[in-house]
């Protein structure tokens, strides 16, 4: 524990101490000034920021807004940092004349986490009640489900609707038509243009291309090399042909 006195202040810092109940003896010192930087970032306001250090780490949020809240004023909002041990937190005053109360408060002054009014959960008790929280209520998720999925259905309805009322109309106005895949891939589908289709249609072809094992032994291949050559005199053959006809055909002989 950190601990420093009136007179070997630390770079501004105020102090005060905080105990875990009125039958303890000891009690720990805690630091606190404003939060004000070159930089200084949304969530923590200029004016409206206390910088705390050195807070023990059964300290909960809720307990920094009841003590500074009862001292001070509305507390809006606190954010630890995460670190291991003593915790570190910036704690944000709804108002400014807030913040300058905390400024005031005395080096001597000590804060009692339990006492009449208030309780500080540690230990087996803490650790049952954060386990309680974090279990989903089955009853409540249930109904968030079926609202969602009612909400989910009643758009695709609508879309669907709003699809048949596009494609009526243009079949009325010019006579072309919005070829959708409703049908074959369910009513939760998005529609398809033509030229979509044509694509995917291409894709598929190209896919089953490739599957197939052409030329996989080794006579195929050699068997399929003496195709191409032959088909290729053959075309070499037909040229020549060709150009001879055309030589015969010509009536223009300058020489």
């Amino acid at each position: 524990m950190i601990m420093i006195n009136k007179k070997n202040n630390l770079k501004g810092f105020k102090t005060m101490w905080i105990r875990f109940n009125e039958e303890t003896t000891d009690k720990h010192q805690i630091f606190f000034k404003e939060h004000s930087i070159r930089n200084q970032e949304p969530e923590h306001p200029r004016g409206r920021t206390l910088f705390m250090l050195n807070i023990p780490p059964y300290v909960t949020s809720e307990n920094l807004k009841r003590i500074f809240g009862d001292l001070c004023g509305i507390v809006s909002n606190v954010y630890f940092i995460i670190s291991k041990g003593f915790k570190t937190a910036y704690i944000i005053f709804e108002n400014e004349s807030d913040l300058e109360k905390a400024l005031e408060i005395s080096d001597d002054y000590i804060v009692t986490l339990n006492d009449g009014n208030n309780f500080c959960l540690t230990g087996i008790r803490k650790w049952c009640i954060e386990y309680n929280r974090s279990v989903c209520n089955e009853k409540k998720m249930k109904e968030e489900i079926e609202t969602y999925m009612q909400n989910y259905d009643k758009k695709i309805a609508e879309k669907i609707i709003k699809e048949k009322m596009m494609e009526e109309e243009v079949q009325n106005n010019d006579g072309w038509v919005t070829v959708t895949g409703r049908k074959k891939r369910g009513q939760f589908a998005l529609s398809r243009k033509e030229s979509t289709i044509n694509k995917v249609q291409h894709k598929e072809e190209q896919k089953n291309k490739k599957k197939q094992l052409l030329n996989f032994y080794t006579f195929q291949i050699r068997e399929s090399k003496k195709q191409n050559l032959a088909e290729l005199r053959k075309k070499f053959e037909l040229d020549k042909k060709r150009l001879r006809d055309l030589k015969l055909k010509r009536t223009f002989k300058p020489f």
